[in-house]
């Protein structure tokens, strides 16, 4: 298995919002935040059939003690109240307010349901932004234990500079990964539909990894003296087919990344690897911009194509120009 440094920070950044928000804090990830809303009708079918079997015994013990007062009461007569009258009325207690006692033993699991259900609609798109996540976060730990995969890694400049034609300052990335194969950044979606609109300032998820691929690259070449190096920047969809447009970036699905790798010549060897991976494990990266403007293909491999040529693509396959709708995965 892959070496993991650091975990998903959208999902750390969402579970403190759904624990404010009333989700259990024995909740402690986003996806035992998903599986608790799946299981929650489960629970409260378990829930009431305990509560009903509690009752069911109280009452037969109810039962036997009535009957055993009912020869020791007549030789107690000085005393105004009997214990097997007392039994007696408890029992018929249960017996005609059952459902209501049960009901309100699970008026906290039916609380958590409307917060899950309310929350898992409110927090729709960043669940399952978050979910796409954890499917790719699967995929990337089947690597063998030569690569690292370090998660929520942001990276910074002191100051800003124009790329692409857009102010560039920072960039976080959801996983880069580094091996003897390379340094991949690493940008996941998880869309079910596809819909073009305009997005204003908004970058596509493209221009998103090629943006971070370039500080990356700038962080390790001129701040740590990591020369020779490529980096490349892939967009990985875990719920559809997509053909990219963007320069210099690969699109694919998230069961295509691990063949894509290993196809994939060896160009970094284990000191470089160490060297990167030590430079790279606070996960918060800030460094000094005062270099001068490097070509963006100084660091994109010229042979790459910017995605599969036309006659390899899908017939279904769809062109991404902007961010797209969600339909529901995570209801």
């Amino acid at each position: 298995m892959a070496i993991l440094i650091g975990s998903s920070g959208a999902g750390d950044d969402l579970i403190r919002k759904l624990h404010d928000e009333g989700v259990s804090r024995s909740c402690t990830t986003i996806r035992q935040v998903i599986e608790r809303k799946g299981a929650i009708d489960e629970a409260i079918a378990h829930e009431r059939m305990r509560q009903n079997e509690l009752i069911e015994k109280e009452m037969k013990g109810l039962r036997k003690k009535a009957a055993r007062r009912r020869l020791i009461d007549p030789l107690l007569f000085f005393r105004p109240e009997k214990k097997g009258d007392e039994y007696l009325r408890r029992l018929a207690h249960l017996r005609a307010n059952r459902e209501a006692i049960v009901e309100n033993q699970l008026l906290a699991l039916y609380r958590e349901k409307d917060v899950l259900d309310r929350l898992t609609r409110e927090y729709r798109s960043e669940l399952k932004g978050y979910y796409g996540e954890l499917l790719v976060m699967d995929t990337l730990k089947r690597l063998d234990d030569s690569y690292y995969v370090i998660s929520d890694v942001r990276i910074t400049r002191e100051s800003g500079h124009r790329f692409d034609g857009r102010m560039l300052k920072s960039a976080r990335v959801d996983h880069i990964v580094v091996g003897r194969k390379g340094v991949y950044c690493i940008e996941t979606k998880h869309w079910n539909t596809l819909k073009n609109k305009d997005n204003g300032d908004k970058p596509t998820p493209g221009e998103q990894a090629r943006r971070a691929s370039h500080l990356l690259y700038k962080y390790l070449k001129y701040t740590c003296g990591i020369t020779g190096l490529k980096v490349m920047g892939i967009v990985i969809y875990t719920n559809t087919m997509i053909k990219g447009k963007e320069d210099f970036v690969r699109f694919m699905r998230n069961d295509e990344f691990l063949a894509y790798l290993e196809a994939r010549p060896d160009n970094i060897n284990a000191e470089v690897i160490q060297q990167i991976v030590e430079a790279l494990r606070g996960r918060d990266i800030r460094f000094d911009d005062s270099v001068r403007e490097e070509s963006l293909k100084e660091f994109i491999e010229e042979e790459e194509p910017a995605s599969a040529p036309e006659e390899q693509q899908p017939e279904d396959a769809l062109d991404v120009t902007g961010e797209e709708e969600l339909s529901d995965k995570v209801t």
